[in-house]
């Protein structure tokens, strides 16, 4: 509170805020402030956790969908080797492909060739692997390759530091492939994710059968 004199030299009461009311206001004001930029900054620090465990999940989901389409659409085709069909289709193990755990590979039908314009069979043989933490998908341009021929690539899903096989035959789990040279009944597929642990996802398999000679 403070007097002032006017014209009239007559003291009047005048209201007002002392210099410590004005600090005092000024530090509360700064405390509101940083507790509000903090809360803030927790939010926006959550959004982004949630955002990108959601963004995981989604791609972790779409690489299943293709590996669940792929193993859907398995055929008993084995690789043409010295100009003679192997009569083994499937093949996995940790050794193969270049792979930083286990791999497998297998042929499946279904490859979209419209009208058959493309110097290509409609079967395509895909390869899984795990490579520097990424889960990749792999495939030849055409099904009897020569050597020495790279296959595309794509990147499913990062963040991957463990990929392993088992397969389902004669109503038990096998960590290896039998030497029967059939197709299993199911195949369980583990990854497992930085920061997410272990995931296990099984897929059936159609039943196994012969198939012709494909047109390259």
């Amino acid at each position: 509170m403070s007097y002032r004199y006017d014209n009239s030299h007559r003291w009047r009461f005048q209201k007002g805020f002392t210099l410590i009311e004005m600090l005092a206001a000024i530090a509360i004001f700064a405390l509101v402030s940083l507790a509000s930029w903090q809360i803030m900054q927790s939010l926006l620090r959550n959004r982004d956790v949630v955002l990108a465990q959601h963004e995981r999940m989604q791609k972790l989901q779409y690489a299943l969908l293709i590996i669940e389409q792929d193993f859907r659409q398995i055929i008993d085709r084995g690789p043409r080797v010295n100009g003679k069909v192997s009569e083994q289709s499937l093949f996995s193990s940790d050794t193969m492909l270049d792979t930083d755990d286990q791999a497998i590979t297998f042929v499946r039908g279904g490859w979209h060739n419209p009208n058959n314009r493309l110097p290509r069979s409609t079967l395509q043989r895909v390869f899984y692997r795990l490579k520097d933490n990424k889960l990749e998908r792999l495939h030849d341009y055409v099904l009897d390759t020569v050597e020495n021929t790279t296959p595309a690539r794509r990147v499913l899903l990062e963040g991957v530091t463990g990929l392993t096989f088992e397969f389902y035959a004669k109503g038990k789990w096998h960590k290896q492939l039998g030497k029967n040279n059939e197709l299993p009944e199911a195949i369980a597929v583990e990854l497992e994710l930085e920061n997410l642990g272990k995931i296990r996802r099984l897929f059936l398999l159609p039943a196994s059968w012969k198939t012709q000679e494909p047109t390259q």
